[in-house]
């Protein structure tokens, strides 16, 4: 079954909307739109979207919450309505755009004003989530991992141009440091797609139609605030096949079949993705011999409080298993079973066999924090030598939710082949 939208919104420059607001009231409870599409809220909180008074009807049944780590894959396009100037990673454009979207259809507080209940409100829980009273877990934390991922398309810097995915046979040597560091921006003319990836984890899954409308209210990005519109939303694969190709004869690929779920000439939500869980990684297959990690945006892994520069396997285990255990206590309902002291201690013996990884800076612009910040990090490839079978499944689903600080929009991006895969990548490039 599918459900039509309400038409878009228009928001005055007061931030409220033009026409009458209608908010959906939700009770205590997860529920199901139309037997297809999945909406959370809790205790009587005003959220789905704002509309147009009288204009559409929703329907509720309740639904349970699996409580897996879990996590699903879309696609989102905008197009370009006139000439748009961007930088050359969209990530914190991105991020930013659909935060300031997603508050002012998400949240009850009046335009400027504080959350009246911050507990329950599904911007709060998405955006700024905070631990439940009388938790101990991240209290010494700077933040808790928020429940989603936007990966735009990443610019090569030997080329220029604007690529999904990085080439099926690896990337090593193929995808110099200044892909993020070069300073340079990109122009889309109209009539141009712009796209991404956005990945929903756990609970945030539930909220899908609540991103849906979010990313609708998004109109205006980057220099001089030019005019984009939502054109569709895509279900895609857990993986695309480029993520499972391990080198030949070395594992198959995964069907990369894209099925939309919302299409702007219709104004339907037809569904969601479908969910991965950590536990169906665990059956994919593992290569022999060594494995190499390609960091494909900057990665920014701390370890006792400064940042590393050389990627040794222990150090981006642990801050992937911190990630993941987060995000299962947080966001999935469930805290994550695994031996976590004898994991990261067998993760000492995984030697680091080559660093091909180069350190990179970054500015970006915080319009939160009002002025412009330099990030540092590593990008470029590691092989790693050793027995990889207890932390497969981690790897393997971590290249869904990446690892390290700037996950939300898009750094820590990684993918890990066989180093046939990897050395056949570099070949080919020269």
């Amino acid at each position: 079954m599918s459900v039509r939208l309400p038409r878009r919104a228009t928001m005055n420059s007061g931030g409220e909307t033009a026409g009458d607001r209608a908010w959906v009231r939700l009770k205590f409870s997860t529920w199901r739109l139309d037997d297809n599409v999945i909406c959370q809220a809790q205790a009587f909180q005003f959220c789905l979207c704002r509309a147009v008074k009288n204009e559409t009807h929703v329907s509720l049944q309740s639904t349970k919450a699996s409580g897996m780590l879990a996590a699903s894959r879309y696609r989102v396009t905008f197009i370009a309505k006139e000439t748009l100037d961007l930088p050359s990673y969209l990530g914190s454009t991105l991020r930013g755009a659909f935060g300031y979207a997603f508050r002012a259809i998400g949240c009850p507080a009046p335009h400027g004003g504080p959350c009246p209940i911050p507990s329950q409100c599904p911007y709060h829980l998405i955006f700024e989530t905070s631990p439940p009273p009388g938790s101990e877990a991240l209290r010494t934390h700077e933040e808790i991992p928020r429940p989603f991922v936007i990966t735009p398309a990443l610019i090569r810097a030997d080329t220029g141009r604007n690529t999904a995915e990085p080439n099926q046979q690896g990337v090593c040597g193929a995808w110099p440091a200044q892909m993020l560091s070069h300073p340079g921006r990109q122009q889309f003319n109209p009539g141009d797609e712009v796209s991404f990836e956005l990945i929903l984890i756990g609970h945030a899954q539930e909220f899908f139609p609540y991103f849906v409308v979010a990313l609708r209210e998004v109109d205006r990005i980057g220099r001089g605030r030019r005019t984009v519109e939502l054109q569709r939303i895509e279900a895609l694969s857990s993986f695309p096949p480029p993520l499972f190709d391990m080198g030949e004869g070395q594992g198959g690929g995964v069907s990369s079949e894209a099925r939309i779920v919302y299409d702007a000439a219709d104004n339907l939500v037809r569904g969601a993705a479908d969910r991965v869980t950590l536990e169906e990684c665990a059956a994919l297959p593992l290569p022999q011999g060594p494995l190499t990690i390609e960091f494909l945006t900057q990665t920014r892994l701390k370890h006792e409080g400064r940042f590393i520069r050389h990627p040794g396997f222990q150090a981006v285990f642990r801050r992937l298993l911190g990630r993941l255990s987060s995000l299962a206590r947080f966001h999935c309902g469930a805290p994550l079973e695994a031996d976590f002291r004898g994991l990261i201690e067998q993760a000492a013996s995984i030697g680091l066999a080559q660093d091909g990884t180069q350190w990179t800076r970054w500015q970006r612009y915080s319009s939160r924090q009002d002025r412009h910040m330099e990030w540092e990090g590593i990008i470029g490839c590691a092989t790693y030598q050793g027995d990889f079978t207890p932390f497969w499944k981690f790897l393997k689903f971590g290249e869904l939710v990446h690892v390290g600080h700037g996950a939300t929009f898009g750094l820590g991006k990684y993918r890990v082949v066989g180093t046939e895969s990897a050395h056949h990548g570099h070949q080919s490039e020269r």
